[in-house]
C-alpha cells in the first residue's frame, strides 16, 4: 500500500517538474500562444481491431490530455480502437491557455471470420527421404594422432671482446 502511495508520488512529482521546465522556457518566449504544427492521423480504411497513430506537435504546449488522461509525450501517441470511444478529445494546454481538438474515429471495413474456410485442392503429399550427404568417401578413413611437437635446442655463446686502444695522456690529446 505505501509503496503505490509512494510510486504515485515520484510519477506527479516527474510531471511537476517537467511541466515547471517546460514553463519557464515559454516564460521568456515572446510570442506565448499554442500554436499547431502538425496533426496527422488515419481515419480511412479502419477495421473494428484496428491501431490508430496520431502524429502531433505543437509550439509552447506545457502537456497534452487524451480524453482526460495527461502526458507529456510529444510526437506520437497510439491507440487501440476497441479500447477507446469514437470520438477522441485532445486537449493542450500552454501558458495559461487551453486548446481542445476532437478526432472521430468510425470503424468502416469488417471481416467477417465466421464463414471463413480454407480449401486445398489438387494438393499431393508425396514426400521424398533426402539423403544426407556425407562429406567424405567412405572408402578414405580419417583417423588423428596426438600431436608431437619437437623442439630444437638453441645454444648462445658468449665470446669475450677486446677493445685495443693506445694510452694516450691529457697534453696528447690537445
Amino acid at each position: 500500500m505505501f509503496s503505490k502511495y509512494l510510486k504515485y508520488l515520484l510519477k506527479k512529482s516527474a510531471f511537476t517538474k517537467t511541466v515547471l521546465a517546460r514553463f519557464f522556457i515559454i516564460l521568456f518566449r515572446r510570442n506565448k500562444d499554442i500554436i499547431l504544427l502538425k496533426l496527422n492521423y488515419n481515419a480511412n480504411h479502419l477495421f473494428k481491431n484496428s491501431f490508430i497513430i496520431i502524429d502531433y506537435q505543437f509550439n509552447n504546449a506545457l502537456w497534452y490530455s487524451f480524453n482526460n488522461r495527461k502526458t507529456l509525450e510529444k510526437s506520437i501517441k497510439i491507440f487501440n480502437l476497441e479500447n477507446i470511444p469514437s470520438k477522441i478529445d485532445i486537449e493542450v494546454y500552454g501558458f495559461f491557455r487551453k486548446k481542445k481538438y476532437s478526432l472521430k474515429f468510425e470503424p468502416t471495413l469488417k471481416i467477417e471470420n465466421q464463414s471463413f474456410k480454407t480449401n486445398f485442392s489438387n494438393l499431393s503429399l508425396n514426400l521424398k527421404r533426402n539423403s544426407i550427404p556425407q562429406l567424405t568417401h567412405s572408402l578414405i578413413e580419417i583417423s588423428t594422432k596426438k600431436p608431437a611437437i619437437k623442439i630444437s635446442k638453441i645454444r648462445i655463446e658468449d665470446q669475450p671482446f677486446n677493445i685495443k686502444h693506445n694510452n694516450y695522456n691529457q697534453n696528447d690529446f690537445i
